[in-house]
């Protein structure tokens, strides 16, 4: 993609962030080859932050060869000085930079550092710098939950479960929660298998994905958009899940149990039960996290009250204090824009809980004013609606058309 095209092509997700913004993940920085790195939305190693113009800031490859135009960094060993790349403390020969290290030292990025390779001796893991390589007992080895091909020379990462896996793989991220939510799985891996990868969100290895119980169905699917036919069948299967921010993986597997009784609980089927709902015992009321089986019925435990909540009648936290908000079993303090959060409740009006922050939803806007730093939506900035609503429900003004 050419800058021009990547000019008119940079309609930045809600969701996303640019280059300089504070992040906590890679999935939340916007633009191709973009990381999170030090709590920033950056570029990685041998990449360079442009300036297309003064709003927009993309990677691209640094440049690399003598003389060539630059604005931050240039390919190691050269470095970026008044617009060029430079050979700053090293030597051109036959045209490259070649920068002399001490004996014992070899040019590791920009720096001269010992490194050393599998079966070297070591005394920290970066001088390690074959894949999968760590410093153990004072020599390279393969790191811990990998294993070495003897014959071929190199160390390889196994499976969670000890298997060797399939082949390489790309964890392909969506932002948008409804396709995600609609989609099987989200990664090139084939049926049946996931994408587990090296720390980097991306790129890893492919690894069976086991059911909770019994084999998988792959003949059905977890994908909303498959035909009824080829579905996973909701009476004796389930879509057991993997996710992450911006990435999933599921497998249709076998329920040990079947409607009317799906509860599995100490080897026997059982049914689930909601607030004065009948019972036999505790683990039927919601998993008795918030209830309890009182004398044949769901009641809430002591410090808890009823709530319905839109689905069934259930039981949350009582909190003591004004600035906490009830979640299951817990009391979470409320949060302002950009602190940390667990859950929507805890963050103000006209924002969410996403990627672990309190941030505005999509459309909405985050101002500072005299009421402090909110979310307003650009079209109703004074939030007009919301407190007209708010009042015409307060004093019953919304009233049902007459018969």
């Amino acid at each position: 993609m050419s800058i021009k095209a990547a000019v008119n092509a940079f309609d930045v997700p809600c969701t996303q962030k640019l280059i300089g913004s504070r992040c906590l993940f890679d999935e939340e920085c916007y633009g191709m080859n973009t990381v999170c790195n030090k709590g920033r939305c950056s570029c990685p190693t041998n990449f360079e932050e442009y300036d297309i113009d003064d709003k927009t800031t993309i990677c691209r490859l640094a440049p690399s060869k003598i003389g060539d135009s630059c604005q931050r960094d240039c390919k190691p060993p050269l470095l970026c000085r008044d617009g060029k790349c430079e050979c700053w403390g090293g030597s051109i020969v036959n045209g490259q930079c070649v920068v002399p290290c001490p004996a014992g030292l070899q040019l590791y990025g920009v720096e001269c550092a010992r490194v050393a390779h599998w079966g070297q001796s070591c005394e920290r893991d970066a001088q390690c710098v074959d894949v999968f390589n760590a410093c153990v007992a004072g020599t390279c080895q393969c790191a811990p939950g990998t294993t070495r091909d003897v014959q071929r020379g190199f160390c390889y990462a196994v499976c969670p479960d000890g298997m060797h896996p399939r082949q390489t793989c790309r964890r392909l991220f969506i932002n948008d929660i409804d396709m995600l939510e609609s989609a099987a799985s989200t990664d090139s891996c084939p049926l049946g298998y996931r994408c587990v990868t090296y720390g980097s969100p991306y790129v890893g290895h492919c690894c069976r994905l086991r059911c909770p119980y019994g084999e998988p169905d792959l003949t059905q699917s977890c994908d909303a958009g498959a035909s009824p036919n080829e579905k996973c069948r909701p009476l004796t299967h389930f879509c057991y899940t993997v996710t992450e921010p911006g990435w999933k993986s599921s497998l249709c597997c076998p329920r040990p149990c079947r409607d009317p009784t799906p509860l599995y609980i100490n080897g026997q089927c059982m049914s689930i039960a909601h607030r004065e709902d009948p019972c036999q015992i505790d683990q039927q009321c919601q998993g008795g996290i918030t209830m309890t089986c009182v004398l044949g019925t769901c009641q809430c435990k002591l410090g808890y009250t009823a709530n319905n909540d839109d689905r069934f009648p259930t039981c949350e936290r009582a909190c003591s204090r004004i600035e906490e908000v009830p979640l299951a079993d817990q009391c979470l303090a409320k949060m302002i824009l950009g602190e940390r959060c667990l859950a929507n409740k805890q963050c103000p009006q006209f924002s969410e809980c996403r990627y672990g922050t309190c941030q505005c939803l999509c459309g909405y806007k985050q101002i500072k004013d005299t009421f402090g730093v909110r979310c307003t939506n650009p079209d109703d900035p004074l939030s007009l609606n919301s407190i007209l609503s708010g009042v015409e429900q307060l004093f019953g003004n919304k009233r049902s058309p007459r018969a």
